[in-house]
């Protein structure tokens, strides 16, 4: 079906009150199962950073309730505090799982599904079917966003000056919500405007020029998935919104910095294209654009036994948007400086720091190692790299060509390229699965054999669980 650019919205609104998981393809739907179990990993791995005091405080800040749970507090909380609290932390050391746009919004749709699936006693099944159209939805902005580059004759030669990484998380919540709600295609609409109005402003590139990069990123996940769930209830309340918000030339696209896209990126495709089955897992707490330079490390130097105390030098060869000064930064001084270093995450991989808050902790700045390993790392500009341009899919990069050299003081060279990270799903060799997700979670989750293990079969089985209980207890729990 061809769509115009004056019927998008509506056509959102149709596809996100009228899914049903009877609709979903049995591997979608085995996808969105992994994003919930991965969601909630990196939930309660991130209880040990910075961020939760902030994060608690501000749920403090949004009231009292006995509605739905946040992780590392027993009590239950308001379902606002919740779904802000969750939201925060899932993202906040850039372990959640990415779209191929640079985009993280996986975790809005999980905390807005899972906090209205515990408010509501709904099944395992309403879950499922509100993770997959937030998600879908989420992806779908995402995807006529565009990546966040300029492309000339199959060549990078830029950044936009201005760019959103907050609408789709917005969306994705809001896709939730919708379902959850039982909203019907007219109050849908409504949702959409609502949400549409109340996205942040498009900062990524506010956060893309800056090197001491600040706490609130570039979206604060918590607020945005706010956003998505606050439209729902205020449509559902009666409030109107912009129910042409994704039409005209401008609409909500237009608004993040994209100057055009493909209205087919939004609206096509609808039960034959599905989002999900583009999802990128992160092994490491860093950008995802840093996963392609560190998979070809970690190949380099599975070629020999390194000693990082013997390295000379390593240099690693990507693309010019990676030469910038937040990626090649020796001395990140903030939280999220850390997760932009390639110096720092070339560092923490040589070191085997393991995977979590230790690698984002600010005792690595005074580690003697850490210092002198960051300092011997080099990012220069590869052509090879160059042509990721030629791989963007509908608005998603998805080839990134790196390459990692370590020099040894013997003279040694180990020397490995790749054009896919660890986590894509585009390959047998880099692409997760259950077992792939399933150890990432029993690592980074600091859980018990036996309850990591109860909760893997909870949220692999999620559809034919009666209710949540399982996966929220085990937030109160931690």
């Amino acid at each position: 079906m061809k769509h115009t650019s004056t019927d998008l919205t509506r056509a959102l609104a149709k596809f996100a009150s009228n899914l049903k998981l009877s609709d979903v393809p049995t591997s979608v739907k085995a996808d969105a199962c992994r994003l919930l179990l991965d969601s909630i990993g990196c939930m309660l791995a991130a209880k040990h950073t910075r961020i939760t005091p902030i994060a608690y405080g501000l749920a403090d800040f949004l009231g009292e309730g006995n509605m739905a749970s946040i992780v590392g507090r027993k009590q239950r909380a308001s379902l606002a505090a919740a779904v802000y609290a969750n939201g925060r932390l899932a993202n906040c050391m850039d372990l959640d799982e990415t779209f191929p746009v640079g985009h993280h919004f996986g975790v809005g749709a999980v905390v807005a599904a899972l906090a209205l699936t515990e408010a509501h006693k709904a099944t395992g099944s309403d879950f499922l079917q509100a993770l997959i159209t937030g998600y879908e939805l989420g992806g779908r902005v995402a995807s006529a966003c565009g990546a966040p580059m300029f492309v000339k004759d199959g060549r990078v030669t830029g950044s936009p000056t201005l760019y959103s990484c907050s609408a789709s998380v917005v969306f994705a919540a809001a896709g939730a919500a919708i379902q959850l709600m039982a909203q019907d295609e007219t109050l849908a609409q409504q949702t959409l405007g609502i949400a549409g109005s109340n996205t942040p402003v498009p900062a990524s590139s506010k956060w893309a020029e800056s090197q001491d990069l600040p706490d609130c990123k570039y979206v604060d996940a918590g607020w945005a998935s706010l956003a998505g769930v606050f439209a729902a209830q205020s449509a559902a309340l009666g409030a109107t919104g912009f129910i042409t918000i994704f039409d005209g030339d401008r609409g909500l696209i237009r608004m993040c910095g994209t100057e055009r896209f493909d209205p087919d990126t939004l609206v096509g495709g609808f039960g034959s294209r599905w989002m999900l089955t583009d999802i990128t897992y992160k092994p490491w707490p860093t950008c995802r654009w840093i996963h392609q330079p560190l998979t070809a490390l970690i190949k380099a130097a599975a070629k020999a036994n390194v000693d990082p105390l013997e390295i000379e030098r390593v240099i690693i060869g990507t693309n010019m948007l990676l030469c910038t000064p937040r990626f090649t930064n020796p001395a990140p001084r903030t939280f999220c400086s850390r997760q932009f270093s390639i110096p720092h995450a070339v560092a923490m991989a040589l070191l085997s720091i393991p995977v979590g808050p230790a690698w984002l902790d600010e005792s690595q700045d005074d580690d003697q190692n850490v210092r002198a390993l960051r300092k011997k790392v080099c990012v220069e500009d590869w052509a090879p790299a160059e042509g990721q341009a030629i791989h963007i899919v509908r608005g998603q990069v998805r080839n990134m060509p790196a390459r990692a050299t370590i020099v040894m003081r013997d003279g040694t060279r180990l020397d490995a390229q790749t054009e896919f990270a660890l986590g894509d799903p585009w390959t047998s060799g880099t692409a997760y699965g259950d077992e792939h997700v399933s150890e990432k979670f029993r690592f980074v989750s600091g859980l018990s054999a036996a309850r990591a293990n109860e909760i893997i079969q909870t949220a692999l089985n999620i559809e034919i669980q009666p209710d949540v209980e399982c996966i929220v207890s085990v937030l109160r729990d931690a």
